[in-house]
């Protein structure tokens, strides 16, 4: 009977030892983001000439801009010259973490790369990033599902909201959103 005891006190604490959310305590919950942070997801076709275009038209700071990818037709014995020469660039990466990476096509054996460009506010280095374009035959792939651009803006604290319903009102804008905070139960 002893035995029974302790299995028995760890079952009644599992079963009502926890409070259990229901959707209408997330539904009412406030919603937690991180201030100055929006995210805005551009469309494939709007390439990054146009991207440049689009960020330096506001005020705000640009974090990063990411998730655009690119082939070159150099030879595919290039890759490591193309890495090489982007990840030399002062925008291509945050001291020694997000280089630009890439890899040979499995078909095709081009040359693609994922660069994230950093501090790119400065037009001297979005002009450097449009000149390595042509430097190293990059073109920009914009006819993919996953295709297009993904901006990091800093706008004004208090106003995360109305900037994301302004973004979203341009054609090119895929969607815009705040940076959320979002709770992880490892327990189902």
């Amino acid at each position: 009977m002893k035995a029974l005891r302790f299995p028995m006190i760890i079952l009644f604490i599992s079963i009502f030892g926890c409070e259990k959310d229901t959707d209408n305590d997330l539904d009412n919950s406030d919603e937690k983001y991180v201030s100055t942070d929006v995210l805005v997801k551009i469309k494939g076709y709007y390439t990054i000439d146009k991207v440049f275009d689009f960020i330096n038209s506001f005020d705000h700071e640009v974090e990063n801009i990411k998730y655009g990818f690119y082939n070159s037709s150099l030879h595919s014995d290039s890759l490591q010259y193309v890495l090489d020469y982007l990840n030399a660039k002062p925008y291509t990466h945050e001291g020694d973490m997000w280089y630009v990476s890439g890899y040979l096509h499995y078909q095709t054996n081009q040359i693609t790369i994922f660069p994230k460009l950093f501090q790119i506010k400065n037009k001297e280095y979005q002009s450097d990033w449009l000149q390595s374009m042509q430097i190293l035959q990059l073109t920009e792939k914009t006819d993919e599902e996953v295709s297009g651009n993904t901006i990091f803006f800093h706008v004004p604290a208090g106003e995360e909201k109305v900037w994301v319903d302004k973004f979203k009102t341009y054609d090119f804008v895929e969607w815009a959103e705040l940076n959320n905070y979002v709770n992880i139960n490892p327990w189902p």
